[in-house]
């Protein structure tokens, strides 16, 4: 396996030059999603791609893991673009409405509920209102071509099911909500995946700290001058469970946590 923080081979996904055939612009923009509150993970990612031209960020920065603040500070200043997730929204509004809850795996419910009140503990205002401005879709112009950002879908961006992989054409269109994208970057999932229809190359770029597509290796993309390739980012997930032991957390929720790591999959 190859050392902490190093990158495997990437495999060339797809290669557009937009809508109408325009040629992109050099840029090398990194696609991410699903932080969770894992920092070991997000700072390999820091050591793998230093020098982005734009980081584009699919939503949930908090919840699952032991480093809310950490990620939350960081993806709050460093992305070019953000938005919220179901978990993100779930901590900015009142924790005593359960409509508000993630719309996760009911196995994760418990876990969802000590994860995030550990992130309204540790999250400073300032982050927690930073948070709170991140839009529910965006759309982005950058390197020639137009980005839409969303969680789950642009046409349901908290609670939307997409599976790229067996989705027909016409529900990845509906999904758009009326948007209009060269490429449209999703998150909630935490399987990467790729998908064409109708011009609009859908991305996936799996979770990058909580993996659950049976391997524990996070997982990101790179868009570099209309080219798309996801990469796998072999990190410590022993340090992040250790972290998780060191948090207020039940010892059912660390072990399911921890086991999650592990494994790469619910059980």
């Amino acid at each position: 396996m190859p050392a902490v923080g190093a990158v495997s081979p990437a495999t060339p996904l797809a290669r557009s030059a937009g809508r109408g055939n325009r040629q992109p612009t050099a840029m090398r923009i990194l696609l991410i999603a699903d932080v969770h509150a894992n920092w070991e993970a997000l700072l390999s990612l820091q050591r793998a791609e230093p020098q982005p031209d734009a980081v584009l960020f699919a939503g949930d920065a908090v919840g699952y893991g032991p480093d809310p603040a950490n990620c939350a500070r960081w993806l709050r200043t460093q992305t070019t673009g953000a938005v919220r997730g179901d978990c993100d929204n779930a901590l900015i509004t009142d924790p005593l409405v359960t409509d508000h809850s993630p719309h996760d795996s009911p196995q994760l419910e418990e876990a969802a509920r000590e994860t995030l009140a550990l992130a309204r503990a540790q999250l400073a205002h300032a982050d927690r209102a930073a948070l709170s401005l991140w839009p529910l879709t965006a759309s982005l112009h950058l390197g020639g071509a137009m980005f839409v950002l969303a969680h789950a879908t642009p046409a349901c961006p908290l609670d939307g099911t997409l599976d790229l992989l067996t989705a027909s054409d016409a529900a990845l269109m509906e999904s758009l909500g009326g948007h209009r994208a060269d490429f449209v970057v999703l998150g909630h999932t935490h399987v990467p995946a790729l998908r064409r229809a109708n011009g609009t190359l859908f991305i996936n770029p799996g979770s990058l700290g909580q993996p659950r597509y049976g391997v524990p290796d996070a997982t990101y993309a790179v868009w570099e001058d209309g080219d798309v390739r996801i990469k796998h980012l072999h990190y410590d997930h022993d340090a992040t469970a250790r972290r998780l032991r060191l948090a207020p957390l039940s010892p059912e929720v660390i072990e399911q946590l921890s086991a999650i790591l592990e494994t790469g999959m619910i059980s």
